[in-house]
């Protein structure tokens, strides 16, 4: 198979050269400790140590630029609390620091035991694969669950898959597929490419991109579109450098989002600012969209969401009036209940206004060489393994969304754990995944649940975290990325390799490898397409697209071609007919599935279940509002807490709160508060300031400290600071999105 058509040229790339002293290796930072990201890095290694990273100033996608985390790695990498060996631990010493050294094939064997004994017993359904969220595992998880025979597979007791899922899903009822802000990054060339055109407006919409850098996103593209004129408008409860930098700040009440996208398109369509040539051409049901948004006035908006209605207004023209916009979304669209519905009423934004496919709107986002997998897998593993005969006893709950989708409902997995409803739940395979910290709502039921009710649960990570101290029976190692090879693509722009620099250290192995190698022992891919080495592994994920990994590693990274205006070309549909990949070949303002799934068919407005309207009485005695999960410089969730330097730019968990909600309440900055509601507790350090809404407090999520002695008996006070203890284990109407940032608290300063 030749190489297939590029929009780089490779020519005086190279992936590893010497500079004096040093061998210098260009690879990617796309796994544990990491990020949503690829970025280039240049790795310094001398005499077989890595001596320094630097951010590589040819990679298109990060152009040189690093965060702290990437810049401080060696601090990962070399700590001395990293897992380097394979580890075991009776059951009946589960949260004990009782953990002895073991082999691989001693690990290995009890693993095959004991997983054995599970499925003998129950049925391979009975075992649940969790990972943790973004790098590069993403799309491997799904082949260790078919080589245990689970259907089961899926994030970790993230509530309602409240991270992308509820927007990726609900916008492909749209639009038919995956659509992103177009800040160049499909082009080598970026801000250079002659046919880009910087987005007159970015709509910055329930994250800071700049801190966050999420979802594929680096912040400093929306810097670098302002300096070449792109204006912001910013709604966020949270008064960010963005939302400073902005021409209309929207703070709104947490969990208010649709309301105010409703009244956007509203105005818009009042007013008559509306792409009327792309919605009569392009889009399905746009006359009953219009009629719907009728009573839906910024006025309406802004009693809901305390904002000014004239903002509200002056948002919408200038939305309407601008000659490209694009969206900036972040995850606080599915930290609600119905976040499902929010990430549609933006999207019919960004559609009322014609911003798809243009330069500087919203552009499709297919896999870059049709490589799948460091997004999802998709169908590679099916070569691999046999076919699953439980596929139907999947755990999706009665959820519709998750019953479309085929995915699981990680609320209905947590109470199959607990009750063996409507089967038990009984062994955990859990990849980099400290739930217990980050994602995992109700941490008080998971933890009872993981150690009390699981007959074996493997934990695979890169340091003993407090959900392996909780839970682990077997302890196994991962590799960082200096130490391993691989691919990436999680992001749809370019396709790259992961080169090592160093050799492993102590006995650690890349998640992918540990998969296979522990996964094909259970002799479901007798017979199907196997690998004898890692480069033969990464050759075969690559098979579709041109490349080996060798011939990938050559150049570095490769850019597929990439045209604008796809859907009036027909290449968006599999029949290569122009429009866009819907049951309706439009975009859908009105959508049919989502009455086939009893919900109405245009985004629609709901109050949060907790919240000063819905339940007044609840508000009564929990006044603020609470809004949890904002990023900070040093931390990739409840990673980096074991490094000195990210340390110190964030030392403790912090609640942030407006002085004169503080002054209420009798707090100063630098006060230990507790905070708390109907589900639970925890203790952060107040930060007084008034980029924050009065009636809103914020806290720090993922919260460990593993500094402390891990046989205290605390599990690195996981359970002190934790504000998940706040939130219910408990998804939106349809399966998806959960109440992370929109639940009513207390506050109260804690006397010492």
């Amino acid at each position: 198979m030749s190489e297939p058509k590029t929009a780089d040229n490779p020519e005086g790339r190279k992936w590893k050269w010497r500079e004096g002293e040093y061998e210098v290796i260009r690879s990617s930072a796309r796994s544990g400790p990491g990020c949503h990201d690829n970025c280039g890095v240049l790795l310094y290694v001398k005499d077989g140590k890595l001596e320094k990273i630097e951010g590589d100033p040819e990679n298109p996608y990060n152009q040189g630029r690093l965060c702290p985390r990437c810049l401080a790695y060696k601090e990962m990498l070399y700590h001395p609390d990293r897992l380097l060996y394979p580890m075991k631990r009776a059951r009946e010493d589960r949260g004990k620091d009782a953990f002895k050294r073991i082999t691989w094939d001693e690990a290995t064997e009890i693993i095959l035991e004991e997983m054995g004994k599970v499925i003998d017993t129950y049925g391979a359904e009975s075992i649940w694969v969790t990972q943790g969220t973004g790098r590069d595992i993403n799309g491997y998880g799904p082949l260790m669950a078919r080589y245990l025979g689970t259907p089961n597979y899926g994030t970790g007791f993230l509530s309602g898959i409240a991270c992308y899922a509820p927007r990726r899903f609900s916008t492909a009822l749209k639009s038919g597929g995956l659509f992103i802000a177009d800040y160049s990054q499909y082009s080598p060339l970026r801000y250079d490419d002659p046919r880009w055109k910087a987005p007159e407006y970015i709509l910055i919409w329930g994250n800071n991109p700049v801190v966050a850098n999420s979802d594929g996103t680096l912040g400093h593209w929306v810097v670098e579109s302002m300096k070449r004129g792109s204006k912001l408008i910013t709604i966020d409860p949270k008064l960010t450098w963005l939302a400073g930098k902005s021409d209309v700040f929207l703070q709104l009440r947490p969990g208010t989002d649709t309301a105010i996208a409703m009244a956007l398109c509203n105005h818009i369509i009042e007013n008559n600012l509306q792409d009327q040539e792309f919605c009569d051409c392009w889009c399905y049901g746009y006359d009953e969209f219009a009629e719907h948004l009728k009573p839906y006035t910024p006025e309406w908006a802004a009693e809901i969401c305390g904002v000014d209605a004239d903002l509200i207004k002056e948002a919408a023209v200038k939305i309407g009036k601008a000659e490209n916009c694009c969206l900036q979304w972040g995850v606080a669209m599915d930290h609600t209940s119905e976040g499902f519905v929010t990430g549609m009423a933006a999207y019919d934004l960004m559609a009322l206004t014609g911003n798809f496919e243009n330069p500087g709107g919203m552009v499709d986002a297919p896999f870059a060489f049709d490589v799948n997998v460091p997004w999802s897998g998709g169908d590679d593993w099916e070569l691999c393994t046999a076919d699953l005969p439980n596929q139907d006893k999947k755990i999706c709950g009665e959820w519709p969304a998750n019953k479309a989708m085929q995915a699981i409902s990680p609320d209905d997995l947590l109470v199959a754990m607990e009750t063996g409803e409507p089967y038990p739940i009984k062994a955990m395979w859990m990849m980099q995944n400290n739930a217990l910290a980050c994602m995992g709502a109700a941490p008080q039921r998971i933890i009872k649940a993981l150690q009390e009710n699981m007959d074996f649960n493997v934990v695979v990570d890169l340091f003993l975290t407090p959900t392996a101290l909780a839970c682990a029976d077997v302890l196994l190692p991962a590799a960082t990325f200096a130490e391993r090879m691989g691919i990436y693509g999680h992001q749809p722009y370019l396709l790259g390799s992961i080169n090592q620099a160093i050799e492993p250290l102590g006995e650690v192995k890349p998640d992918q490898v540990i998969m296979y190698e522990i996964g094909k022992k259970f002799g479901r891919g007798e017979g199907m397409e196997q690998w004898q080495t890692e480069e033969e592994f990464y050759d075969f994920c690559l098979r579709k697209s041109g490349f080996t990994y060798k011939t990938l590693q050559e150049r570095s990274w490769a850019f597929p071609e990439f045209e604008y205006e796809k859907h009036k070309k027909g290449l968006l549909r599999p029949d290569g007919q122009p429009g866009f990949n819907t049951s309706t070949g439009r975009y859908n303002f009105y959508s049919r599935e989502m009455v086939y799934f009893g919900f109405p068919p245009f985004p629609t407005y709901e109050e949060p279940p907790e919240s000063p309207v819905s339940a007044p009485e609840l508000a009564e005695k929990y006044p603020l509002v609470l809004t949890t999960g904002a990023r900070h410089w040093g931390f990739f969730h409840s990673e980096h807490r074991q490094s000195p330097s990210m340390r110190r730019l964030h030392p403790d968990p912090t609640v942030l709160i407006h002085p004169a909600t503080a002054a209420k309440y009798g707090i100063e900055n630098g006060d230990w508060v507790k905070i708390e509601n109907q589900f639970g507790e925890c203790k952060q350090k107040a930060e007084l300031s008034v980029r924050l809404r009065e009636d809103t407090v914020a806290a720090d999520h993922a919260w460990w400290f593993p500094e402390r002695d891990p046989g205290d008996g605390t599990l690195f006070g996981v359970m002190e600071s934790n504000i998940n203890k706040l939130i219910p284990m408990r998804p939106g109407k349809s399966g998806l999105g959960a109440s992370y940032k929109s639940q009513l608290c207390a506050i109260s300063k804690i006397e010492e």
